[in-house]
């Protein structure tokens, strides 16, 4: 009998198509409707029951429904960035300004895949398996909580998803157990003066210069405000202010991220960005006000869920190596606040041109035998545990 791999690369030309396509028509958060159609009517076709339209654009398909439970949940996302990609590539993005420079479409490709592969030994399995096409992982508290809000997740026991990394060789599946992906927050500073004539600062307070100050500033937070043992990062990534090259503005904005491995650091950062604030503001006159956000939550993976992924990355003849903690975030954590599970980072690199750059790069790439590898990845893990 053909192994899951083999059966897998059997699949490579169709899988290949599949990426291709979508990649030319990338959709960005909550407007993924071509994507899940595709999905929708790929899984309609193989028998599977199809929720369209979870979580406004995702869909949520289903082998065995009949079936008792716990069920075991696959997860996909579908986005795309809107960055303009230059990858000089025949399937390059169709649409300006926006692309799968994250491999969102090879993640829906592999499932899909999965989804064939599964419904083919649907008779070897006891269990309901779920297959996740989740819209919007890139926007804070999007598609996952969203999908768990509505319910589309009652009945789950455990829950698996994969994101290709071209920076690890093909055939690789890096895992960590514990705190794996740091929380994800967004904050916004907002710097108010008394704007005036830029050649008289004197008679104006300049929240320009004050909000320079307060970038400086907040980098204390890490370096001396946090335990140097628990890592975090706040970083200043957008500046708003002014019109005219002469004018001193009334206000400017400052628009970043705050993230941390641990909850305590997490719950410490708003009071901490809006205490540093506030105090420069004041030491030169000035108001600053903080509009903090909570996006994802630290992703923590279980210990024995990961191994389940390690041992089904081995049956196909790869490699299981342990990562360093990330402070990229991932929405998938709000499964696994919810659930036992795993996310790990499927190898996609060989050195080709594009491969090896890091997600959201213009020239994001991936090795595409990837695809097989996820599918049979999969597939590997609801056999092993309809045989465990």
């Amino acid at each position: 009998m053909p192994t899951p791999l083999e059966l897998a690369k059997q699949l490579q030309p169709e899988l290949v198509e599949i990426r291709r396509d979508l990649h030319r028509h990338p959709e960005i958060a909550f407007e993924e409707v071509r994507t899940g159609t595709k999905a929708a009517e790929f899984c309609e076709a193989l028998g599977l029951s199809v929720k369209r339209g979870a979580a406004k654009t995702g869909v949520v398909a289903v082998l065995n429904a009949d079936k008792p439970g716990p069920a075991v949940a696959l997860r996909a996302d579908m986005d795309a960035l809107p960055i303009h990609e230059e990858n000089d590539v025949s399937y390059r993005s169709t649409v300006d300004g926006k692309g799968h420079l994250c491999g969102h479409d090879a993640h829906t490709t592999m499932l899909m895949g999965a989804a064939r592969l599964i419904a083919q030994h649907k008779e070897r399995i006891p269990f309901p398996v779920y297959f996740l096409f989740q819209p919007a992982e890139e926007v804070p508290r999007g598609g996952a909580s969203k999908l768990l809000a509505e319910g589309h997740l009652e009945g789950v026991g455990e829950v698996f998803g994969l994101h290709v990394n071209p920076q690890l060789p093909t055939g690789v599946l890096g895992l960590r157990a514990g705190a794996t992906m740091a929380s994800m927050d967004r904050f916004e500073l907002r710097v108010e003066g008394v704007g005036g004539h830029g050649a008289m600062p004197h008679l104006s307070h300049d929240p320009v210069s004050t909000a320079a100050e307060i970038v400086l500033a907040l980098q204390t937070i890490v370096a001396r405000r946090i335990d140097p043992l628990d890592p975090a990062v706040v970083s200043v990534c957008q500046i708003d202010a002014g019109s005219a090259f002469n004018v001193i503005p009334q206000a400017c904005r400052l628009i970043g991220t705050a993230r941390s491995l641990s909850a305590h650091v997490r719950e410490r950062l708003p009071e901490l960005i809006e205490e540093i604030a506030q105090g420069v503001a004041r030491a030169h006159g000035l108001q600053a006000k903080c509009d903090y956000l909570q996006g994802t939550p630290v992703l923590v993976n279980r210990k024995e869920s990961a191994d389940k992924m390690a041992k089904a990355m081995r049956a196909l003849g790869g490699k299981d190596s342990e990562i360093r903690p990330t402070m990229g975030g991932e929405d998938f954590a709000y499964y696994l606040e919810r659930m036992p599970g795993c996310f790990g980072f499927l190898g996609a690199g060989d050195g080709s041109p594009g491969t090896g750059q890091c997600f959201h790069h213009p020239r994001f790439n991936i090795d595409e035998t990837a695809l097989a590898w996820g599918s049979a990845f999969f597939l590997q893990l609801v056999l092993d545990r309809a045989n465990a």
